[in-house]
């Protein structure tokens, strides 16, 4: 195999494990969300912000090389054209790493689905319940421009 294909791929395959563990350590924080964890939660925000440079960095990468090869082989820096130009053991080994992206990106898609209903209900949840106080409150908020929490 070619020197240039297998940096690809293993670079294709390092993006796939990078956003697996980003769908991981999100699960892991919608959990301790859920359980009221706040020191767990702020840990996970901090390994999820890590983890998706480190996603972007393999990004960035792939897309050089994928660049890079297209122009040594006159092609479009795309998976068909790529593969084109591919032997057939170099063809097999990218489109096992490619699937295994796209298997990961539809896992984080799915992720920021779930995330964006929570995210949504939540804005609905507590917009009702400020509507419900400020009418048991008649409204004070608006009154006197603040408001006061005081038990």
């Amino acid at each position: 195999m070619r020197a240039e294909v297998e940096k690809l791929i293993k670079t294709v395959l390092d993006e796939a494990d990078s956003i697996s563990d980003l769908v991981v350590v999100m699960r892991e924080q919608r959990d301790a969300m859920r359980d009221r964890d706040t020191e767990t939660v702020n840990e996970l925000m901090n390994e999820t912000r890590d983890i998706s440079f480190e996603v972007q960095k393999y990004e960035t990468l792939r897309n050089d090389l994928a660049r890079k090869l297209a122009t040594k082989f006159s092609c479009e820096p795309r998976v068909s054209s790529l593969v084109s130009v591919m032997s057939e053991d170099e063809q097999e080994k990218f489109d096992e790493a490619a699937e295994n992206l796209k298997q990961s990106v539809f896992a984080l898609k799915s992720e920021i689905m779930i995330l964006s209903g929570l995210i949504d209900q939540n804005e609905k949840y507590t917009s009702m319940l400020l509507s419900e106080w400020r009418r048991l409150n008649g409204d004070e908020i608006t009154k006197s421009g603040s408001a006061d929490f005081r038990g």
